[in-house]
C-alpha cells in the first residue's frame, strides 16, 4: 500500500503553541457567523414574512454549499504551499456574506449570501485542521480538541454579542457590523500566518494514497457515516432550537441568544475533555453513549419549562452532541496516513454538509404541518441512528505513533 513519502515540514519561528492560538482565533471567528442562525434567523423570518420551510431552506443552502466547498479545499490543504491564503479568503467570504444578508430584502438574495457563508465555512476547516495536524503531529487529539473548542466558544460569544447589538440596532445594521471580524481576521492571517516552506507530495503518490488509504478505508467510511448523522441533528437543532424559543415560547431575542449561548458554552468547553475521555474509554464507547444520550435529551426538550430546567437541557445537548466532532475527526485521522489529514477532513465535512442540508428542510416541513414541538422532537432520530451505526459498524481505529 503506497503512502505519500514527502513530509510537511514547518519552519515558522512562532512559539510552540502560537500556531494553535492563531488558528483557534481564526476558528472562533469563523463560528461567529453561526450566531446569525442562532439569533437573527427568527428576526429575518418574521420581518420578511418567510415560511418556516423557507427558513429551513436558508440553513440548508448554507450546509449544502459548505459540503461542496469542503471537497476541493481538502485537496488544496494537502497539495498547496500557501494554505494561509486559502484560509484567509474563507474568513473574508464570511464577512462579505454577513454584510450581504444585512442589505438583502428578497429570499433569493438571502439564499445566495447564506450559501456564500457556507462556502467560507466549508472551505475553512480542511485548511485549518491540516495546518494543525501537521504542526502538532504528536499531540494531534489535544490540538484538534482545542481547535474545536475555540470554534464552539465563538458560538457562545456570537449569540450574546448579537443579542446585545440587537438592543441598540436593527437586524440589518447588526449584520453589517458582523462583517468586521471575518474581514479583519482574514486579512491578518493572510499577512502574518505563513507556515514557511512546505514540501508538497507528488500528485501521483497523493492520488494513490487517497484511493488506498481513504476511499477504500472501511473505518473511515463508517466514521463519516456517524459524523454525517450527528451533523444532521446539529444542523437542524441550530435552526429550530432558536425558532422554538422565539416563535413557540415567545421569548425575546436576548433571552433566545442566552439559551443558545448556554448550549454553545458547554459545546465549547467539552471537546478537549471528550478527547481525553475517549483516550481512556475508547472512541466507540463514547460515540454510542453520547449519541444515545443526546437523542433522549432532544425528545425531552419540548416538555421542559423555560428557566433552569430548559437551560440544563440545552447544556446537555452541547455536551452530548456538539462535543463529539473532534473525537470522530481524530479517530478518522488515526485510521489513515498523517499526510492525508486535509483530505480526511474534506471527506468528513463534504458528507456532513452535503447531506445534512436535508435535515432542516425535513424539520421545517414537519413544523409547518404539525408544529415546532413535534418538529424539534423528530430531530432526535439523527443522533439515535448515529448511535446505532457506531455500535454496529465502528471498529476502534489503529493508533498511530508519531
Amino acid at each position: 500500500m503506497s503512502k505519500i513519502e514527502s513530509t510537511q515540514t514547518l519552519t515558522s519561528p512562532v512559539v510552540p503553541w502560537g500556531r494553535l492560538a492563531a488558528n483557534a482565533v481564526a476558528h472562533m471567528t469563523e463560528h461567529l457567523f453561526n450566531g446569525i442562525t442562532a439569533v437573527i434567523l427568527p428576526l429575518i423570518t418574521s420581518s420578511l414574512g418567510l415560511s418556516l420551510a423557507q427558513a429551513g431552506a436558508l440553513v440548508s443552502a448554507r450546509s449544502l454549499v459548505a459540503g461542496v466547498a469542503s471537497f476541493p479545499s481538502g485537496f488544496f490543504a494537502d497539495l498547496a504551499k500557501r494554505r494561509q491564503l486559502w484560509l484567509a479568503i474563507c474568513l473574508a467570504m464570511l464577512g462579505v456574506a454577513s454584510f450581504g444578508l444585512g442589505v438583502s430584502s428578497s429570499f433569493p438574495l438571502l439564499l445566495f449570501f447564506m450559501a456564500l457563508g457556507g462556502a467560507g465555512g466549508g472551505g475553512f476547516h480542511p485548511q485549518s485542521l491540516a495546518i494543525i495536524s501537521a504542526r502538532y503531529h504528536e499531540k494531534r487529539a489535544f490540538a484538534v480538541g482545542v481547535h474545536d473548542s475555540s470554534g464552539n466558544l465563538g458560538e457562545v460569544v456570537g449569540p450574546l454579542v448579537l443579542g446585545l447589538l440587537l438592543s441598540f440596532f436593527d437586524w440589518r445594521a447588526t449584520l453589517q457590523l458582523w462583517a468586521i471580524p471575518g474581514l479583519t481576521v482574514g486579512i491578518l492571517y493572510a499577512v502574518f500566518g505563513a507556515e514557511g516552506e512546505i514540501a508538497a507530495p507528488r500528485p501521483r503518490d497523493y492520488r494513490r494514497a487517497l484511493w488506498e488509504d481513504v476511499l477504500k478505508n472501511r473505518t473511515v467510511f463508517a466514521l463519516v457515516l456517524v459524523s454525517t448523522l450527528r451533523m444532521m441533528g446539529q444542523t437542524a437543532l441550530s435552526a429550530f432550537l432558536p425558532l422554538y424559543l422565539s416563535l413557540h415560547l415567545k421569548l425575546p431575542a436576548a433571552i433566545t441568544g442566552a439559551y443558545m449561548s448556554v448550549l454553545f458554552l458547554f459545546a465549547g468547553t467539552t471537546p478537549t475533555v471528550a478527547g481525553w475521555v475517549s483516550d481512556r474509554l475508547g472512541r466507540k464507547s463514547l460515540l454510542v453513549a453520547c449519541s444515545l444520550a443526546s437523542a433522549i435529551t432532544i425528545v425531552i426538550i419540548p416538555y421542559l419549562a423555560s428557566g433552569v430546567s430548559l437551560a440544563v437541557g440545552f447544556g446537555a445537548i452541547g455536551v452530548f452532541l456538539w462535543a463529539l466532532r473532534p473525537v470522530i475527526i481524530t479517530a478518522a485521522m488515526e485510521a489513515a496516513p498523517p499526510n492525508l489529514a486535509g483530505s480526511i477532513v474534506a471527506f468528513i465535512f463534504t458528507a456532513n454538509m452535503g447531506v445534512s442540508f436535508l435535515a432542516p428542510i425535513m424539520a421545517g416541513l414537519i413544523a409547518d404541518a404539525y408544529g415546532l414541538p413535534l418538529a424539534l422532537a423528530s430531530i432526535a432520530i439523527f443522533p439515535l441512528l448515529s448511535s446505532v451505526v457506531a455500535a454496529v459498524f465502528i471498529i476502534s481505529p489503529p493508533r498511530q505513533t508519531a
